[in-house]
């Protein structure tokens, strides 16, 4: 058999190159052999000339029909036509007529409290039948087809019961907490089970929304908090289930959404001994929504479409964060929390990958795994080896997206270069701070040499190393873009690197001659840049030269004539001088290869380059 797509041959039901799977087009194969021997059989019955319609016979080889018939792709169905019109006259008015009538019902209670018409229990009561009495009309209006109108009455059914049982707990003290908590999680699975049975996404909103009040109402030092985040995690359990069963996606988002907005806001009316609690409920939340919602995509006959992609890695930051907060941001506990939000993303990652092919799931797991793996970097280590740290996670992730073929990977580890490159230069070398200013210095160039150095000539030559990777793809535009952006990276953190140490020492051992060492090893920079740009013919080396050398000339006219005793001055000049003189010489010799028609191939970017 062989794979349709990358026309591999194998017997196994998946591809071992491509991964696709085979047992679909067998399958395909089968179906249609079977319709032909149905229309066979019908226009045998039929009396029809069974030789001038009978379809071209199968193949007799599978592999050779899997070359030749692409599987057909069904058209998609129109969409309904719709209008601004139907959309006020259907929803609008459904959504603003059930929140008059809640108004009106609120009026009511209030006015028949004023006035004492009966007593707090005949009122509860009241409430209670009465939104009872809406589901019963709803469910008369659906079966007489009224659409719209059974929608809106077990919305205004569900917004009475829970009006009711606050009533019953907030202002009466009818009902104990535990109870009142029963009687909203009893009053959102009646709501649920009404939304499926009508297929209502607004009935179940609104009875999620009323789930949650059961939380709010357990709020207060009269129960344990334990109910409280019980009560959040079964609401949330529920809603992840209907959304997952109905692929309503709003769900999703509303159920982080509440939940944190809960666990904020109510976060001072828990007692310091229930930290136990909301530690776990917070990696309750990372799992339900940051790792669950991958899960579908393992299962059969599923699309691999994650919904609201993003709101897994914004629910696995705020895990993160939440949970240092709980743990006092010690240093410890906080990193192995998110290495093992990173392990958990990247085994998930590493398992989607070996048995499905690569998709927008692959690439939301490794990207959460990048993100914790960098904060757990950044928590474990201080200072240079979090940049180390985080410049080798360069070279994997280029690896890992240039292995998935993903964009999206590809251009956040080219953000991440950015990030590390400006830490690198900036925070780490302090490249700004000092510069051309004899009175300021980075330090010492024998105080932590050896560490230095094993930090940041490997963080210089991982830039180049993802370099190297792309250059040897160079399949895509965008892996030429990451060629150029990380060699251009890992040049400048060289010559970052290189200038910070010369500080360091002239400094220590002969600050009179600062200006004319920078000029010195500004120009042996631009001679080496120059002459790779001629042994590769790169033409960004030889203008990245020709700029530094510019640039050095003006240094020395400037400052160094100006600033440096006389023998230094001599020194700069003369070393600049005859730097340029051989690099002249250089160009003279060596210039009929840069006019030449043709270049040799060796780097992505070697046939755009080529002079005239």
């Amino acid at each position: 058999m062989f794979c349709p797509r990358c026309h591999t041959e194998t017997d196994a039901g998946f591809c071992p190159n491509c991964s696709l799977d085979l047992n679909v087009y067998a399958e395909l194969a089968e179906v249609r052999r079977q319709i032909s021997e149905l229309r066979r059989s019908v226009e045998q019955i039929a009396g029809r000339d069974h030789s001038s319609t009978q379809p071209a016979p199968l193949p007799a080889k599978r592999a050779s029909w899997f070359r030749s018939r692409p599987a057909q792709v069904v058209p998609k169905p129109k969409k309904a036509r719709s209008s601004t019109e139907v959309a006020v006259g259907q929803k609008w008015f459904l959504g603003i007529g059930v929140f008059v009538l809640l108004l009106a019902a609120g009026f009511f209670l209030k006015y028949a409290f004023d006035e004492n018409w009966i007593g707090p229990a005949a009122q509860v009561t009241l409430g209670f039948l009465a939104g009872a009495s809406c589901f019963v009309a709803g469910e008369v209006c659906r079966r007489r087809k009224l659409r719209g109108l059974d929608i809106a009455l077990a919305a205004v059914g569900l917004g009475v019961l829970y009006l009711s049982i606050y009533a019953a707990n907030q202002i009466y003290g009818l009902i104990p907490d535990l109870l009142t908590i029963l009687l909203v999680l009893l009053v959102s699975a009646v709501g649920l089970a009404i939304a499926s049975v009508w297929d209502s996404r607004l009935v179940a909103i609104l009875a999620f929304l009323g789930g949650y009040l059961a939380p709010v109402l357990d709020t207060s030092d009269r129960s344990d908090h334990r109910l409280f985040f019980g009560c959040l995690a079964i609401i949330n359990i529920a809603s992840e289930g209907v959304a997952y069963l109905k692929r309503w996606t709003q769900l999703y988002f509303l159920g982080a959404l509440f939940s944190w907005i809960l666990l904020l806001i109510f976060w001072g009316n828990i007692r310091s001994e229930s930290f136990l609690d909301a530690f776990v409920f917070t990696q309750f939340l990372f799992l339900l929504y940051s790792i669950v919602p991958f899960l579908r995509s393992f299962l059969p006959n599923n699309l691999d479409h994650i919904p609201v992609t993003w709101l897994s890695a914004l629910n696995g930051w705020l895990c993160v964060w939440k949970s240092g907060d709980l743990l006092h941001w010690e240093k410890s506990p906080l990193a192995l929390v998110a290495l093992v939000y990173g392990t958990t993303a990247l085994s998930l990652a590493l398992l989607y990958w070996r048995h499905r092919t690569p998709s927008t799931v692959l690439t939301w797991l490794l990207a959460q795994a990048g993100i914790y793996f960098l904060v757990a970097w950044a928590v474990i280590f201080s200072g240079h080896w979090t940049t180390f740290f985080w410049a080798l996670q360069c070279v994997g992730g280029y690896w890992v997206a240039n292995k998935a073929r993903d964009r999206i990977l590809t251009t956040g580890t080219i953000l991440l270069g950015l990030i590390v490159v400006f830490r690198f230069l900036i925070l780490d070398l302090g490249f700004v701070v000092g510069v051309f200013d004899q009175t300021l210095s980075a330090g010492r160039f024998t105080d932590g040499l050896l560490e230095r150095w094993a930090i940041g000539l490997p963080i210089c030559l991982s830039f180049l190393a993802v370099a190297w990777l792309a250059a040897k793809v160079k399949d895509s535009p965008l892996d030429r873009t990451v060629f150029h952006w990380f060699e251009t990276m890992g040049l400048i953190a060289l010559f970052g690197l290189f200038n910070v140490e010369l500080d360091r020492v002239t400094w220590q051992f002969f600050q009179r001659a600062q200006l004319s060492a920078y000029s010195i090893l500004w120009a042996a920079c631009a001679a080496v840049l120059l002459v790779a740009g001629f042994v590769w013919n790169r033409k960004f080396y030889r203008i990245s030269a020709i700029l530094l050398l510019f640039v050095t000339v003006a240094k020395v006219l400037l400052l160094d004539t100006a600033e440096v005793l006389a023998p230094y001055r001599i020194l700069s000049c003369t070393v600049l001088g005859g730097v340029l003189i051989v690099l002249s010489a250089v160009y003279y010799r060596l210039a009929p290869r840069l006019l030449g028609p043709t270049s040799p191939a060796g780097h992505p970017d070697t046939a755009q380059e080529t002079e005239t």
